[in-house]
C-alpha cells in the first residue's frame, strides 16, 4: 500500500510540476519576475533561501521533451587531465577535459541539456562516482547569483546584460561581449565590466554589458541551450538602445576578448561606422572548438557553425575600410587562422602583436585597450614627442632584433605598453617591446623579434608608448630603412579564403609561432557521396591528375596538396582543409615518394583532426 502511495504522490508530483513549468505560465511569470518593480518579491523570497527556485523558474524554456542537467564527479583527483564523457544510451551528451574545481567545491558540469529526465539513461566512461541531476530549469550557484548581484545584471526575456553609465540620456555606447571563464569555475557567466572605468569617464555613454548566459560556459550568443538562435534577440537590444537614444553608430564602440571577440565581430555586422576593439578573437569556430574542452560539448552546436564565421565578417568588414583594432599573438594559431599575421593594405586596421600565449595578450595589452576606449570616451588626441637617445637593429638569419634608449624622464610614468610601429601599405602595426629593468631601455626578446617573412622592415619607422588613460609618446626610428639590401625580404600577401571548391591551385599561408609557410593546393568536389574530404600529398599540382582522382573517389571533395619536404605545417593545413569542408572524416593519400612523411609520424591522428565522429585514414597512392 505504501509503495502504491508513494508512486501516486510522485506522479501527481511530477504533474504539478510539469503544470508549473508550462512554457505559458514560465513565461508571463518570468516577464513579472524578472522587472524591476518585483525586486522586493525577489528579495523577500532570496531571504527564505528561494534564490536558486527563483533563477531556475525563470531560466530559459526548453522544447517539450528537454532539460537541462548538472553532473558532479566525485573523485575527480584520480582523473585530473583526462577525457570523460557522459552517454545518453549511445550519444555523448556531454563530455570535457578534467581541471580541479575551485578549492573547497564539487567538480560541477551545468546546464547541458538532454532529453531524458530518467537518470538510469545515463553512463560515465571513466569509473568514477558521480551524480546527475535533471530539471527543467537551469542550475545556478550562490557565487554566480552574488556576482549578477554586483555588477547589476538581469535577465530581459532571454537575453542577459548589466547597464552601466549614462542610462538616462547618453550620447555614445560602448557594447562588450564576456570571453570563457574556466570550465569548473563557481561563476560560468561572466560579463567584460571594465570597471577601470569611472562613472565620471561614462557620464555620457551608456555601457551594454552582456552576459553569455546559454548552455554549460555560453554559445557565442549565437544560439540559446536548445540550439535556437538568439542572434535577432541580442539585436533587438542594442538597436532598441541606439534608437531610444538617437545615437549614431559613429558613436559605438565593440568591445570583447577571445569568445567575447568573435561574439562582437558578429553584431558588428549591423553597424558599419562602430570601432571594433579585439582581443584574440577567434576566426573558425569549428576550427578553433574542435579540442578536447570543446569538442563534446559547443562543437556540436550546428548553430555556431551555420553562421557566417568571424573570418568571413572580418574579411568583410576589412574591404569597407571599418576601424578595428585587433591584439593578437602568433602563438595563437587556432584562433588567427593565419588571418590577421599575413593581413595588410586595410585601411583603418591598426595590428597590436605580442609575445605570449592566446590568455596573456588581454592582460599584457591592457593599458593599451583601456587607452583606446578612453581616447573613444573623450574624443581627444592625447600625443607626445619622445627623443630617442641611441638605437641598435640584431639582424639574425631568419629574424630581426631592437632595442632603444629612451629619455624616460619625457615619457609617461603610468602603466603602458610600448611598441615598434610601422606600416602595411594603409595598415598600421605595432609590435610589443619588453621594458628591461633599466626603465629608459625598450627591446625585442626572443618572441618578439621581427620575421621579414610577414613584417615590412623598411616600413617601420618610430617607437611609441601608449598608456591606460589615452595618452601616447612617439619617437623616431630610422635605422630600419637603412638595412643591407641583402636582408631579408618582405614576401607575405593577405591570406585567400580556404577554400574545397577551386577553379584552379591557389596558395595559403600558415603561420604558427615563428614558422611561415606558404601552401599550394587545388581542391574539387568529387563524385562520391561519403562524408570524407580526401587529400593527396603531392610533390608537382602540375603532375597531379585530379580530374581522374574526381572519378575514381568516393568522397565527397578531393584535394592534393603540394610540399617539397616533411614540415609540420602541412598537418596544420590538411586540419584546416577538412574542417573548412565539414565533413566527418579525412583520407590522407601520397605519393610514393612521401614515405618519409608517414614514417616521421606527421600524419597521425591527433586532436586537430579528431572529433568523435571523425576517423583519420592513411592509404597508399
Amino acid at each position: 500500500m505504501r509503495r502504491a502511495i508513494a508512486r501516486i504522490g510522485k506522479s501527481l508530483s511530477s504533474s504539478v510540476k510539469g503544470y508549473a513549468y508550462a512554457p505559458a505560465l514560465r513565461n508571463a511569470a518570468r516577464k513579472v519576475l524578472t522587472s524591476e518593480r518585483a525586486d522586493p518579491i525577489r528579495t523577500a523570497m532570496e531571504k527564505r533561501g528561494l534564490a536558486g527556485h527563483i533563477n531556475r523558474y525563470t531560466s530559459e524554456t526548453l522544447p517539450t521533451g528537454q532539460f537541462f542537467a548538472k553532473l558532479t564527479i566525485n573523485d575527480w583527483e584520480r582523473f585530473n587531465g583526462q577525457s570523460f564523457r557522459l552517454r545518453q544510451g549511445d550519444r555523448v551528451v556531454y563530455g570535457n577535459e578534467i581541471e580541479p574545481p575551485a578549492k573547497g567545491f564539487p567538480l560541477e558540469y551545468r546546464n547541458f541539456v538532454v532529453t531524458s529526465s530518467n537518470k538510469a539513461d545515463f553512463q560515465l566512461d571513466i569509473d568514477s562516482g558521480y551524480t546527475l541531476q535533471i530539471g527543467h530549469g537551469t542550475f545556478s550557484t550562490p557565487q554566480q547569483r552574488e556576482y549578477d548581484k554586483k555588477y547589476g545584471v538581469r535577465q530581459h526575456g532571454n537575453v542577459f546584460y548589466s547597464l552601466r553609465g549614462n542610462t538616462t540620456s547618453p550620447s555614445k555606447v560602448i557594447v562588450t561581449f564576456p570571453g570563457f571563464g574556466p570550465s569548473t569555475s563557481r561563476i560560468s557567466y561572466a560579463v567584460s565590466y571594465l570597471k577601470d572605468l569611472t562613472d565620471s569617464e561614462l557620464a555620457d555613454t551608456l555601457m551594454i554589458c552582456f552576459q553569455d548566459r546559454y548552455l554549460a560556459a555560453g554559445s557565442y550568443m549565437l544560439v540559446d541551450s536548445a540550439g535556437r538562435s538568439v542572434i535577432d534577440e541580442v539585436n533587438a537590444v542594442i538597436d532598441g538602445y541606439m534608437q531610444k537614444h538617437d545615437i549614431d553608430d559613429s558613436q559605438m564602440l565593440m568591445f570583447g576578448a577571445s569568445k567575447g571577440g568573435s561574439i562582437a565581430v558578429q553584431y558588428a555586422d549591423r553597424f558599419p561606422k562602430a570601432q571594433l576593439l579585439l582581443a584574440v578573437p577567434q576566426m573558425h569556430l569549428r576550427y578553433y572548438l574542435n579540442k578536447p574542452f570543446f569538442r563534446d560539448n559547443l562543437f556540436k552546436q550546428d548553430g555556431l557553425h551555420d553562421v557566417p564565421q568571424p573570418e568571413t565578417l572580418l574579411r568583410k568588414y576589412f574591404s569597407e575600410g571599418r576601424t578595428v583594432h585587433y591584439f593578437y599573438t602568433l602563438e595563437d594559431e587556432q584562433s588567427n587562422f593565419s588571418l590577421i599575421e599575413t593581413i595588410a593594405d586595410v585601411e583603418n586596421l591598426t595590428k597590436y602583436r605580442f609575445d605570449g600565449k592566446h590568455g596573456d595578450v588581454a592582460r599584457k595589452a591592457l593599458p593599451t585597450m583601456m587607452g583606446i576606449i578612453r581616447r573613444f570616451l573623450r574624443d581627444k588626441d592625447d600625443s607626445h614627442k619622445l627623443p630617442v637617445l641611441s638605437d641598435r637593429i640584431f639582424l639574425g638569419e631568419h629574424s630581426v632584433g631592437y632595442q632603444a634608449r629612451i629619455d624616460d624622464e619625457q615619457a609617461t610614468h603610468l602603466p603602458a605598453n610600448w611598441y615598434l610601429q610601422g606600416r602595411l601599405g594603409r595598415t598600421r602595426f605595432m609590435q610589443n617591446l619588453t621594458d628591461h629593468h633599466y626603465p629608459f631601455i625598450k627591446y625585442t626578446n626572443d618572441k618578439q623579434r621581427l620575421s621579414p617573412d610577414i613584417d615590412y622592415l623598411a616600413a617601420i619607422d618610430s617607437i611609441v608608448a601608449l598608456d591606460r588613460d589615452g595618452r601616447k609618446w612617439e619617437g623616431d626610428v630610422s635605422g630600419f630603412n637603412e638595412l643591407p639590401t641583402d636582408s631579408p625580404g618582405y614576401i607575405a600577401t593577405a591570406v585567400p579564403k580556404l577554400q574545397v571548391e577551386t577553379s584552379g591551385p591557389h596558395e595559403h599561408t600558415i603561420v604558427s609561432h615563428d614558422k611561415v609557410a606558404s601552401i599550394h593546393y587545388v581542391s574539387r568536389r568529387g563524385l562520391g557521396s561519403d562524408d570524407c574530404i580526401e587529400v593527396h600529398i603531392v610533390e608537382d599540382l602540375n603532375y597531379f591528375d585530379l580530374n581522374g582522382a574526381c572519378r575514381e573517389t568516393t568522397a565527397r571533395f578531393v584535394a592534393a596538396v603540394e610540399t617539397t619536404q616533411v614540415d609540420e605545417l602541412v598537418e596544420l593545413f590538411v586540419s584546416r582543409l577538412h574542417i573548412v569542408s565539414a565533413c566527418e572524416s579525412v583520407a590522407i593519400r601520397y605519393d610514393p615518394s612521401y614515405s618519409e612523411l608517414l614514417s616521421s609520424g606527421l600524419f597521425t591522428s591527433s586532436s586537430q583532426f579528431d572529433d568523435s565522429d571523425a576517423s583519420l585514414s592513411s592509404t597508399r597512392h
